[in-house]
């Protein structure tokens, strides 16, 4: 969904902020998933599922989205946060979008450049094994998420984006219609002979489970950048990029 598009749909009322009882359930398993403030904005129109955008994302030349969604929408948008939009007619359960979310948040991180690209297959394996396993721990269950659902919509995420499907769900090579596709060695395979710097040993049981966790509460996504940075680099082998603006100059070279 291109900036352009987003800003003439928040002015024509096809974007607006959520609310009601499902919004605040999956508003309460995005905060329990990630370390980062997010905004949970509902579109009547123009989005496949989900799209996540940055705050700062310039709508126009010198005006962020987060400045946007301050005067038109009357949202308090903190620094640094994440804006999520859902279709207002989805029918998907709560923990299923969360999933979908989920995965999209991990597929910016990607785009942010904070890996070396021969090793972005291995990046976004090892964060994506670590939510599957992390779902796991008993505090999820008090925030209702259901771990089948989640895993499903993170399939369709990732498979969108592994596949060249572009829109979630869109797939057919059947790898992505299972809640437990990150431990089927199909996938592993499949990895390796998209990218062959992929190592298909490295099976989902072996990432740790608090890889993408960080200490300290609710952070900015610059913030949470450093911490991914340094523990998924790590993980995976590759020196770390030491600020996010080196990462944000390697976007420009």
């Amino acid at each position: 969904m291109s900036q352009h598009r987003v800003l003439e749909d928040i002015w024509a009322g096809r974007i607006r902020a959520t609310r009601g009882s499902e919004a605040q359930a999956l508003s309460r398993q995005l905060r329990a998933l990630g370390p980062v403030h997010h905004i949970l904005l509902a579109a009547t129109a123009g989005i496949d599922r989900v799209t996540v955008m940055l705050d700062d994302a310039e709508m126009m030349p010198a005006l962020p989205l987060g400045d946007v969604l301050a005067e038109e929408l009357g949202v308090d948008v903190p620094y640094g946060a994440l804006v999520v939009l859902r279709d207002v007619g989805s029918t998907n359960p709560v923990s299923y979008d969360a999933g979908t979310i989920l995965g999209e948040i991990l597929l910016t991180l990607l785009r942010t450049g904070l890996f070396p690209m021969e090793r972005e297959t291995h990046a976004l394996f090892a964060m994506a094994s670590s939510y599957d396993q992390l779902v796991e721990a008993s505090g999820f269950r008090h925030t209702g998420l259901d771990v089948t659902e989640f895993r499903l919509g993170m399939a369709a995420s990732l498979g969108a984006y592994w596949s060249g499907a572009g829109v979630a769900g869109a797939d057919t090579c059947g790898l992505f219609d299972r809640a437990d596709f990150l431990r089927q060695p199909a996938l592993l395979r499949y990895l390796h002979a998209l990218d062959a710097s992929f190592d298909p040993v490295s099976g989902a049981d072996q990432t740790p489970v608090r890889l993408m966790l960080a200490q300290g509460g609710t952070r900015s996504f610059d913030d949470w950048i450093q911490h991914v940075g340094a523990a998924v680099s790590k993980e995976i082998g590759v020196p770390a990029r030491i600020s996010t603006m080196e990462i944000k100059n390697s976007q420009r070279n």
